[in-house]
């Protein structure tokens, strides 16, 4: 028996906040198509249960995943879902155009109550400091306490970081 893959979806664009119609166009073709950007070579990727062990989505805004029905959707074609939800501070200077906190905690809770918190991850990423407009520093970790007792709250076990590093030549 052939080893299944994994497919990633949307680390380098959130697929579940801007792209699900068209994420579920290929699904409903059985297959992705990807160009590789230095030669030019395309690849058939297979998408199909038989194929694809676990779809992973990675999304700043679960909203529009949920709000469309689209995780029922993929398990009842036999998919296995896997969530890296990136939820940091409430700041909209780092966190622009997102729903307010609140809403995005809620979005992580109804993923654990629809998938199990076993099927998320969440991602406080990158950890920043920063200069605010009004020239004095912070950074985004004011939240985390708050983020961290919440996700313990609902299930979510496991918590991924990195460090925003700006180096300026």
């Amino acid at each position: 028996m052939a080893l299944k893959i994994v497919l990633s979806a949307s680390r380098r664009t959130d697929i579940p906040a801007f792209y699900m119609d068209w994420f579920m166009d290929r699904i409903d073709r059985g297959f992705f198509e990807t160009v590789n950007p230095y030669n030019q070579k395309k690849t058939i990727i297979p998408e199909t249960p038989d194929h694809v062990h676990t779809i992973v989505f990675w999304s700043k805004n679960f909203g529009p995943f949920m709000d469309g029905g689209y995780g029922d959707r993929l398990r009842d074609k036999g998919h296995h879902l896997f969530f890296n939800f990136t939820v940091n501070s409430a700041s909209p200077i780092l966190e622009p155009n997102l729903p307010a906190l609140d809403l995005r905690m809620n979005q992580a809770a109804a993923l654990c109550e629809t998938f199990g918190p076993a099927a998320v991850s969440w991602r406080f990423d990158p950890i920043c400091f920063y200069t605010r407009p009004d020239g004095s520093a912070t950074d985004n970790l004011h939240d985390f306490p708050k983020l961290a007792q919440f996700m313990a709250s609902i299930g979510v076990l496991r918590c991924f970081t990195s460090f925003c590093m700006i180096i300026m030549l």
